[in-house]
């Protein structure tokens, strides 16, 4: 799809749809092209999924992913999970989607600030008070998400996003050993094993329904709330995913902040984020989070810090352009190797978020 493709796709699919000017190609797109279309009523967003990374073309990937974000979107707006979003927390609206191409058409959000964005651009004030509420807010919802979904076969297989975690795998935890030999660390064989374990075991069906990516570009901060964007890795998983995930980009983002504000910011929404989620949970939180689920969050979190500190997810994030040995690089290595060497000592409840480099 080019695009040249975008109106008439438009007009067959969304007939009521009148554009007022061209499609434009919004920048922030890693695995998709994404397109804004000014309309007489509303804008509309046009996301269309290659068979293969829209930033690397060379790297394969599943175009099945946006019907997973379709499935989402449809069950979080009018489906089965819509009673677990609210003005707090909610996704864009589906308009319409199709698997040959695969293209979904969404709600326009506007500009908003991703998370990070928000929380590095506000004043300081403004940081300190409202961080815990957003961070209550998402740890609610998806502690929402995590309890409703767990033990629900018919979401298994709704949800079942297999060839993503299948690249999960390949990119990221059959990665580990390399990415730690770069930062020469000695045992990085055996603890690039035990990372691709985990990559095995999550191919498994998993506990409940996940958002897959939930880091904070994935999160819009807009005035009434937060918008969680790019559910294409969402998927039948283990809640680690979604957990360790976001503890593992908050330590990073704290670890390079601009400003203490800011780094104080992050572990205040972090402890806010983890107090809500696990009260939402309730009772399904002695189940999904056993002793190795958290040790496998440790594993989840040492290999997220690698990917983006060294791996091929670096560009555009908080260590972009900063060679191995630069050392807040080096910092970054210590931890996620420290992490993945001894999984028993993680703790999800904040212990040492950093003050970050400023």
């Amino acid at each position: 799809m080019t695009d040249d493709d975008v109106l008439p796709y438009l007009q067959a699919h969304l007939p009521d749809f009148t554009p007022t000017g061209d499609p434009a190609q919004l920048p922030d797109g890693n695995l998709n092209i994404v397109w804004r279309v000014p309309g007489t009523d509303r804008p509309v967003i046009v996301k269309y999924a290659p068979p293969y990374i829209a930033a690397d073309p060379d790297t394969p990937l599943d175009p099945s992913r946006l019907d997973i974000e379709a499935r989402c979107l449809n069950a979080l707006d009018s489906g089965q999970l819509a009673t677990l979003t609210s003005a707090h927390v909610r996704t864009p609206r589906l308009l319409a989607a199709t698997q040959d191409p695969h293209v979904i058409l969404m709600e326009d959000l506007g500009d908003l600030p991703t998370l990070d964005r928000w929380l590095r651009g506000s004043d300081a004030c403004s940081v300190e008070a409202t961080a815990p509420i957003l961070g209550q807010h998402l740890g609610t919802f998806i502690g929402r998400l995590h309890a409703t979904t767990h033990n629900c076969p018919e979401y298994a297989e709704t949800f079942d996003n297999r060839p993503m975690q299948e690249t999960r795998l390949a990119v990221q935890y059959r990665g580990v050993a390399e990415m730690l030999k770069m930062g020469g660390v000695d045992d990085a064989e055996a603890l690039g094993a035990r990372a691709e374990a985990l990559g095995d075991a999550l191919l498994e069906t998993g506990e409940c329904l996940t958002m897959g990516d939930l880091w904070p570009s994935s999160v819009l901060v807009q005035e009434k709330g937060l918008r969680l964007i790019d559910w294409e890795l969402a998927h039948y998983g283990r809640p680690l995913q979604d957990v360790a995930h976001l503890r593992a980009h908050l330590w990073m983002q704290a670890h390079q902040a601009p400003s203490a504000a800011v780094a104080d910011a992050m572990a205040s929404l972090w402890d806010a984020f983890l107090t809500a989620y696990r009260d939402a949970l309730g009772e399904a939180d002695s189940t999904l989070w056993t002793d190795q689920e958290k040790r496998d969050a440790a594993v989840h979190f040492g290999a997220e810090i690698l990917v983006r500190a060294v791996g091929p997810f670096q560009d555009g994030y908080v260590y972009a352009g900063l060679p191995p040995g630069h050392p807040a690089v080096q910092e970054a290595l210590s931890k996620a190797a420290r992490t993945l060497r001894s999984p028993n000592a993680f703790e999800l409840r904040i212990d040492s978020l950093p003050t970050g480099n400023h």
